[in-house]
């Protein structure tokens, strides 16, 4: 049994199996000891909703081969390195309060992650990590930072935790690693010397954002199953990476970020509140956030004006990025079919919640193309983007519940609205088609208008992103 509830604080000193040999970090912060398979804690991970614990397991395993072997003794010299580095980098002292007692579990299998324990008592949050070993370095990392940001936010919190966002994790995890990761982890009989890595992963990056949108604020923020599963954790982890760069270049960016973590994590159950409440003069509300990241994505991508698109294929392009693939099933025996969606359909036919992040992906695809289209539909492009924000921070920034009569009728006329600006904006596009050829509005066309099968929807299997 790894956990109850509600564990005395005592216990976060680490009740370490007899024999073992208990190193204690220089601050005093990490004791790690090498433990049995018993002692290693290996229940599935859950969370505690009753305040006074919790349980979260913040490794999603990582892409990179690399691994370490964890020795007690040079296991505490990383934590301590690893913590020095992240309080340069949000320029804070080392206060810390909350201890973290370290198992080595080599009998822990890795694709269980890794595993980190609250615990609040009368002297206030203690905590535990659990790790495999060998272990990949990044994930090493990460559950490292995932300890120090949680114990740096319950410094002022009670029985109730504070809530960490996985971006937050992973960007500062990766900006970490960049500065120097071989430096943060230590190996018996290995040498480090001249070995650093910088920001290898950016170029990387900017050619993948180049091809594809990055993951939006939404996404980054409750990322689903299929974002952080295997190779795509590290598009994430990227993505949240350019993020906290992004935030860190703001003129407040650092101070913002330690309010975030120290002041305002503590005090709201939500971390998105928290996080207008660190940057209240740039960001009102999310939408204004996403909006922001967007334009930062497009600037790191560093798309060259010269590489413009022409009129067809910017209209191809916006075609694309407008249409919604899916797959139907037209009846219980027939085989699934591939069709498009305008975005006027996903509005009206899904529910908001649902529809979300598909609209979302489309306004990040349409940020993107803005960079690169012909200077004819700029104005255009601009105003679908509009039009969708609009829609977004009214069903999605305000979260209703959209259950009372009054609410659903509130709903109803806020899709009607954008609705019929879209179908709108589709009108003015078709105006712009090259060649003029047609008068059928592109709702209904494929791309560069061709026509395009009726669908008869019978029941949708899935949504192709």
């Amino acid at each position: 049994m790894l956990i109850c509830c509600c564990l005395a604080a005592s216990r976060a000193e680490a009740q370490f199996a007899p024999g073992a040999a208990p190193m204690r970090s220089v601050s005093g912060q990490f004791t790690a000891v090498a433990v049995g398979l018993a002692a290693a804690r290996t229940a599935a991970p859950t969370v505690l909703e009753t305040p006074g614990g919790f349980i979260v397991n913040p490794g999603t395993p990582a892409a990179a081969t690399e691994e370490a072997s964890l020795d007690p003794a040079l296991l505490v010299i990383s934590c301590e390195r690893i913590k020095q580095s992240l309080l340069l980098t949000l320029g804070l002292p080392d206060q810390w309060r909350g201890r973290v007692g370290i198992f080595i579990a080599p009998a822990r299998p890795q694709e269980e992650g890794t595993l980190l324990t609250g615990m609040h008592g009368g002297n206030g949050w203690n905590y535990e990590l659990t790790l495999p070993s060998p272990i990949q370095r990044r994930l090493l990392v990460r559950a490292v930072v995932k300890a120090l940001l949680t114990e740096m936010a319950n410094r002022a919190a009670g029985e109730q935790s504070a809530e960490i966002p996985d971006w937050l994790v992973a960007g500062l995890s990766g900006r970490l690693q960049a500065d120097g990761f071989q430096e943060l982890v230590l190996q018996p009989q290995i040498s480090t010397v001249g070995n650093r890595l910088n920001f290898g992963g950016a170029e990387a990056l900017r050619e993948q954002l180049r091809r594809r949108p990055a993951l939006s604020f939404q996404e980054l923020s409750w990322p689903g199953a299929e974002t952080v599963a295997g190779e795509n954790y590290e598009f994430f982890a990227a993505c949240s990476q350019l993020f906290v760069e992004q935030l860190l270049r703001l003129d407040d960016g650092r101070s913002g970020l330690r309010d975030f973590v120290l002041r305002q994590l503590p005090r709201h159950l939500n971390w998105q509140t928290a996080f207008l409440e660190a940057y209240p003069r740039h960001f009102s509300q999310l939408l204004d956030v996403e909006k922001w990241w967007g334009l930062s994505c497009v600037s790191f991508a560093g798309t060259d004006a010269s590489a413009r698109f022409g009129e067809e294929e910017t209209w191809k392009k916006l075609q694309e990025t407008l249409d919604v693939p899916v797959e139907v099933r037209l009846s219980a025996e027939a085989l699934p079919a591939p069709a498009e969606l305008t975005l006027q359909e996903v509005i009206t036919d899904w529910d908001a919640a649902e529809a979300a992040p598909v609209l979302q992906h489309a306004a990040a695809g349409l940020a993107l193309l803005r960079m690169q289209c012909a200077p004819e539909f700029a104005s255009l492009i601009d105003r679908y983007r509009a039009a969708l924000g609009s829609y977004l921070s009214d069903t999605l920034g305000n979260r209703p519940a959209w259950t009372s009569n009054h609410q659903v009728t509130m709903l109803a006329s806020v899709r009607y609205s954008v609705c019929k600006e879209l179908a709108r904006l589709d009108q003015q596009r078709a105006a712009l088609r090259p060649g003029r050829v047609g008068s059928a509005t592109p709702a209904a066309k494929g791309s560069l208008g061709a026509p395009r099968p009726p669908v008869q929807v019978g029941s949708f299997i899935n949504n192709r992103p």
